[in-house]
C-alpha cells in the first residue's frame, strides 16, 4: 500500500526515528513485513535466537537497515510503474489482514499468551500467498482473482488450476525462515473445516478463529460457535465483541491514512478496468507521486552525499554546501550557526564568504530564546515570515537577518545520527519565500544529508582521538613498564662506579672520567625517568657552564666518537663564556646527538672543530653562540628539505632518524635558536644561541 511505504520513508528520512516507530509502521502492511522478516531471519541477526516478530526484526537489523529496505521499495515501485507493470487495487486485501491480524493478537493475549505479537505477524501474513503468486504469475492468477467472489471461490479455483493454493504457498515462504513456531502451520490451516482444525497447535486455531470472524462467518449458520468456545474458550458473544473492536482499531487506521475503505468490496487483490495508468489507481495517484519525487531526490542527493563524506575538513564541507545549495535552490549561500562542544548554544562558524558578524555570533539553545533555537531543538524547518507555521520571530533572529541582508530568514535544523548539529541560515525576501514554501521538504532532506555528513566527519573525528588516546595510553602504560625495567641496571651501574672510584687513588688520573660517565648515567636515568612518568619536570631551571659541558664530553667520548674513526675532535672555548639559563642535561643531549650525527658522516683524515663565543644579542637579549662545523660531505637533499623533521627510519637501517628534531625541540625549549649551512663536499656548520643567564645578561 503506498500509504505506508510513503509512511515509512517519511519516518525512514528523520534522524531522530526509533525502532519501535519503525516496526509500528512495517506492521502494517503484510509485504513490508514480509521483506522485513526476509531479511532479519537470516544467520547473522538470528544469533539470538528466532525472530517471529516485526520489532524484534527491526531491532536484530537496526533502523539504518530498514531504511534502505524502504528506499529501495520506493525505487522498485517508480520502476515498476513506469515500466508499465499493471497494477491491482489492493486495499480490500490489505484491510482484511490488518483485521484478522488484530483480532489475533486479541484473541492470543486474552487467552493468556505471553504475547500477542506472532499470532498477530500470523494474521497479518494468512493470506500473503495471494501477493506471491499475482507477483510470479501476474495475468494467469488475475485471471483466477477476477473469476473470484471471496476466498472460498479463489480456493476452488487454485488447486485444479495451479496444483497448489495461497495458503500453501504463504506457508512455503515462511518455513523458509525456519523458525520454532507454528506460523506457516497456521497460515497452512487457515481454510481448514472446523472438525480439523481442533486437532492443531494453539496458534492455528487462533488465526483460524480470527479468519473466520473477519470473513462473516460469525455471521452465517453453518459456523460452528461450539468448535470456538470447546477449542478457545471464548463465547460467541466475547468472540463477536473482540472482532467488532478490531473492525474499529483498524477503520481508525485507515481513516488516519485518508483510505476509503467502502471502496473495498472484497478482500481479494483486484484489477482495474480499463488498465491502470503507470500512476496507479485515482486514490494512490498523489501518494505514488510522493513517492516519486523521495526517490527523485534520493537520486539527486546520493551523489553529494558521496562526495561530501569523501571531504576531511569540517569548514571545506560547509564551503561545498554553500555552493551546492546556491545552485540547487537558486538562493543565496547560506550560512551556518553550528551547536557548541557543550551544547548550551548555536556559534557562528568562520568561513570564508559568511558574514563577519556571524562568525562570531552566539544564540542560547533556548526554545523561547529565538526562532533559530526553537529550530535547532524542533527539528522542523520555520521562517521568519508570517506565512511560516512558526511563532513570531525575535530581535535575536532580526540581527541574523541584517547580518545577512534580507528581510527575513529561513531556518532548516541540522541534525545527523540523532545528533543536533546546528541550523542551516538562508536569507531571503518574501516572494523568495512564497516559492520556497513548495521545495521545504527538499530542502529539508538536503539539510538532512548535509548534518549526516558533519556528523560523520566528528564521528570519524572522535574515533581518531580516541584511538590516538588509547594508543597514547597503551605507550605511556608500556613506558612506566621500562623505566621500571630499565632504573635496577643503572642503579646498579652508579654503585659500582663508586666502589670502584673508591678503590682507585688519586694517583690514577681518572676520578675526573668517572665523576663524568657518572653524570651521564644519571642523566640517561632521568631521561627514562620522565619518560614513564609525565609529571616530571622536563627541564630544571638554573645555569649552565656550556664550556664545562663542552669539556666534560670530550673528555667521555672524543675516543668513542672521533679518534678510534680518525676524526680529530677541535674545541676552541671561550675563557669569559657567559653561563646560560637551562638545563645541563638538555644541552649535553643536544650536543650528543649533533656530535653523533658528525661521527659517523665526517670521513676518516677529517675533523670538527666546537667552538663558543659571547656577545651575541638576537630580539633583544644576549645569547652564547655555539658553533659545531664538520668538514664532512654536506648533509643530502632530501635532509635538508625537512631538516629538523623525524626522518624515515627505513632510510638508514639501525638509525631512527629523530636525532636533529630532538635537537630543534630542546633547543626551542631553552628559548634558543639553531641555523644551519651545509655544502656537498665542503661540510656542515650548526649554529646554536642559548639566552644568557639573567646574572650573567646584568
Amino acid at each position: 500500500m503506498p500509504q505506508v511505504l510513503l509512511r515509512l520513508l517519511h519516518l525512514a528520512d528523520s534522524p531522530s526515528v526509533s525502532a519501535t516507530e519503525l516496526a509500528e509502521a512495517v506492521q502494517q502492511d503484510p509485504a513490508l513485513s514480509v521483506h522485513v522478516l526476509v531479511a532479519a531471519n537470516q544467520a547473522k541477526w538470528r544469533q539470538n535466537g528466532d525472530l517471529k516478530t516485526v520489532g524484534r526484526c527491526v531491532e536484530a537489523l537496526g533502523p539504518r537497515i530498514v531504511q534502505t529496505m524502504a528506499a529501495c521499495l520506493a525505487i522498485r515501485g517508480v520502476f515498476d510503474r513506469s515500466g508499465g507493470e499493471r497494477n491491482f487495487d489492493l486495499t480490500g486485501y490489505w484491510v482484511h489482514s490488518l483485521r484478522v491480524a488484530d483480532l489475533a493478537r486479541a484473541i492470543a493475549i486474552q487467552l493468556g499468551r505471553e504475547d500477542g505479537e506472532e499470532a498477530y505477524l500470523a494474521g497479518l501474513l494468512h493470506d500473503i500467498g495471494q501477493l506471491l503468486l499475482l507477483g510470479g504469475m501476474n495475468g494467469r492468477y488475475g485471471t483466477l482473482l477476477a473469476w473470484s467472489r471471496d476466498e472460498a471461490a479463489l480456493l476452488a479455483l487454485e488447486r485444479p488450476e495451479l496444483g497448489t493454493d495461497h495458503a500453501a504457498v504463504g506457508a512455503w515462504l515462511i518455513d523458509q525462515w525456519q523458525l520454532s513456531s507454528f506460523m506457516a502451520d497456521a497460515v497452512l490451516f487457515h481454510h481448514c473445516q472446523p472438525t480439523e482444525i481442533s486437532a492443531a497447535d494453539a496458534l492455528s486455531q487462533v488465526v483460524w478463529a480470527a479468519h473466520l470472524a473477519v470473513d462473516g462467518g460469525l455471521n452465517e449458520e453453518k459456523f460452528e460457535h461450539r468448535i470456538v468456545e470447546s477449542m478457545l474458550g471464548l463465547t460467541e458473544g466475547s468472540l463477536k465483541a473482540m472482532a467488532g473492536q478490531a473492525f474499529a482499531r483498524v477503520a481508525q487506521l485507515t481513516a488516519d491514512m485518508g483510505i476509503d475503505v467502502a471502496m473495498a468490496t472484497t478482500s481479494l487483490p483486484r484489477a482495474s478496468h480499463p488498465p491502470l495508468e503507470p500512476a496507479g489507481p485515482p486514490g494512490h495517484r498523489s501518494l505514488n507521486a510522493g513517492i516519486d519525487a523521495a526517490v527523485r531526490d534520493m537520486a539527486i542527493m546520493a551523489p553529494l552525499h558521496h562526495n561530501l563524506l569523501g571531504i576531511r575538513d569540517e569548514a571545506e564541507i560547509l564551503q561545498a554546501v554553500r555552493q551546492a545549495a546556491r545552485i540547487l535552490f537558486g538562493l543565496g549561500s547560506p550560512a551556518f550557526l553550528l551547536t557548541r562542544e557543550d551544547g548550551l548554544a548555536l556559534s557562528g562558524t568562520d568561513i570564508d564568504g559568511q558574514p563577519p558578524r556571524l562568525a562570531s555570533f552566539e544564540v542560547p539553545l533556548e526554545a523561547a530564546h529565538s526562532l533559530v533555537a526553537a529550530v535547532a531543538l524542533d527539528e522542523g524547518p520555520r521562517a521568519s515570515f508570517n506565512a511560516s507555521p512558526a511563532a513570531g520571530a525575535s530581535l535575536t533572529d532580526l540581527q541574523i537577518a541584517r547580518a545577512l541582508g534580507c528581510a527575513g530568514v529561513l531556518y532548516l535544523p541540522l541534525i545527523g545520527g540523532g545528533r543536533r548539529m546546528g541550523v542551516m541560515v538562508f536569507g531571503m525576501s518574501e516572494a523568495q519565500f512564497v516559492r520556497c514554501e513548495k521545495q521545504l521538504d527538499w530542502m529539508a532532506s538536503f539539510a538532512r544529508l548535509v548534518a549526516s555528513s558533519l556528523e560523520s566527519r566528528r564521528s570519524a573525528r572522535d574515533r581518531e582521538q580516541r584511538r590516538e588516546l588509547e594508543l597514547t595510553s597503551r605507550f605511556e602504560q608500556r613506558a612506566r613498564q621500562v623505566a621500571h625495567e630499565a632504573g635496577n641496571p643503572l642503579s646498579i651501574i652508579t654503585n659500582y662506579l663508586k666502589i670502584v672510584s673508591d678503590r682507585l687513588p688519586e694517583s690514577a688520573g681518572v676520578h675526573h672520567e668517572l665523576e663524568i660517565l657518572k653524570e651521564e648515567i644519571d642523566r640517561v636515568g632521568k631521561i627514562i625517568r620522565r619518560l614513564g612518568d609525565k609529571s616530571l619536570a622536563v627541564h630544571e631551571e638554573g645555569e649552565a657552564d656550556v664550556n664545562a659541558i663542552i669539556e666534560g664530553m670530550a673528555a667521555l667520548y672524543r675516543e668513542s666518537l672521533f679518534s678510534s674513526r680518525g676524526i680529530t675532535l677541535d674545541l676552541i672555548l671561550n675563557e669569559q663564556l657567559a653561563a646560560v639559563s637551562g638545563n645541563r642535561d638538555q644541552i649535553k643531549q643536544i650536543l650528543l646527538n649533533l656530535w653523533k650525527n658528525a661521527s659517523e658522516a665526517v670521513p676518516s683524515g677529517g675533523r670538527l672543530v666546537v667552538s663558543t663565543a659571547n656577545g651575541l644579542r638576537q630580539a633583544g637579549r644576549d645569547h652564547v653562540e655555539i658553533r659545531l662545523a664538520d668538514t664532512g660531505p654536506g648533509l643530502p637533499t632530501e635532509v635538508i628539505q625537512n631538516i629538523f623533521q623525524p626522518l624515515d627510519p627505513g632510510r638508514r637501517p639501525g638509525h631512527a632518524g629523530m636525532g636533529l628534531s630532538i635537537v630543534a625541540a630542546l633547543v626551542k625549549e631553552l628559548d634558543g635558536q639553531i641555523t644551519f649551512q651545509s655544502r656537498a663536499g665542503q661540510g656542515t656548520t650548526f649554529v646554536i644561541l642559548l639566552p644568557k643567564s639573567e646574572r650573567s645578561a646584568q
